[in-house]
């Protein structure tokens, strides 16, 4: 298979994905009239269309969808090959992708790569933070912290910590508000509630708590953790975050501490492709250790 049979297949795959000619180029950093032109030879070499056009975009024709599995069996092909082209370096200097929620970002990352960084000088962390899927496959990362476990079997996965959950607000707003002696009381409408917009953890721990909630109950909507914990440091209301986060304020209080919330656990997860890699092995291996070891505790609830 030559270059041009290559970027043919990319470039096809791209246009099925994305719906039209110019997210696809947008996304594989190329021009339109360069996306537009191999997918005319292609259809001039099959002598059919691939996509059917109209004024809501491109959708692929029976011809098209013919294609498609053996387009993506190819893709897969090549990204498994350059996943091990890189599993294979054995050059111990480079880089390594790390993909991390907002929370773990902010709150318990910081001192584990630092003392990772002492250790091997010679290895940069890019460090990717998203809260939505990231695809170790396609190497959008080379390692992945998660919070949910995940099941495909190509990959490589290990369990970092648990952390505790717990309702919380600020000391001044509690003293101006009163405090709740129940959770039917917190969510009275009495007190201003901090959740989420799409993820929808407070309503599962509410529930979880014995509360049936809906978004209608928040005063505030936002899938950042980390602005809600800032809300919370503002005397905006109340939350649910982890223990070990709203620990580093002491003008945090935790309300209800006897309700015990199911746990949230962390994962550290790469593609079994490039577990042998040394860069990507040996920050693996740290921050297995680290967190395990809790060492960030120290770190991080140490310091007021």
């Amino acid at each position: 298979m030559n270059n041009m049979e290559w970027d043919s297949i990319r470039i096809f795959l791209a246009v099925v994905e994305e719906g039209s000619m110019s997210a696809a180029a947008q996304v594989l950093g190329v021009s339109q009239p360069t996306v537009s032109r191999y997918i005319l030879a292609l259809e001039e070499k099959v002598g059919l269309n691939l996509f059917d056009r109209s004024y809501n975009g491109l959708k692929v024709t029976e011809v098209g969808a013919s294609l498609l599995e053996s387009a993506q069996a190819t893709a897969r092909g090549a990204e498994s090959f350059t996943r091990q082209i890189n599993a294979t370096s054995e050059h111990i200097d480079g880089h390594v992708r790390l993909a991390v929620s907002e929370l773990m970002a902010y709150y318990f990352l910081p001192d584990a790569i630092t003392a990772f960084k002492h250790q091997y000088p010679y290895i940069e962390v890019e460090i990717l933070i998203s809260d939505h899927g990231v695809n170790l496959n396609k190497r959008d990362a080379d390692l992945l912290v998660s919070i949910e476990k995940p099941e495909q079997p190509d990959l490589v996965v290990s369990h970092l910590f648990e952390e505790k959950l717990g309702f919380f607000a600020h000391r001044d707003y509690l003293s101006e508000n009163g405090e709740p002696q129940s959770l039917q009381d917190l969510h009275s409408g009495a007190y201003q509630i901090i959740g989420d917009d799409r993820n929808g953890l407070y309503i599962q721990q509410a529930d979880r708590a014995g509360r049936t909630l809906n978004k209608s109950h928040f005063s505030f909507r936002t899938d950042s953790k980390k602005m809600q914990v800032d809300l919370v440091k503002a005397k905006a209301g109340v939350a649910v975050t982890t223990q070990a986060v709203a620990g580093k304020y002491p003008e945090l209080v935790q309300l209800f501490p006897e309700i015990a919330l199911p746990p949230v656990n962390w994962w550290l997860v790469c593609h079994r492709d490039v577990n042998v890699n040394p860069r990507i092995h040996n920050l693996m291996t740290f921050l297995s250790q680290w967190f395990q070891q809790k060492k960030w505790l120290g770190c991080k609830l140490g310091k007021k």
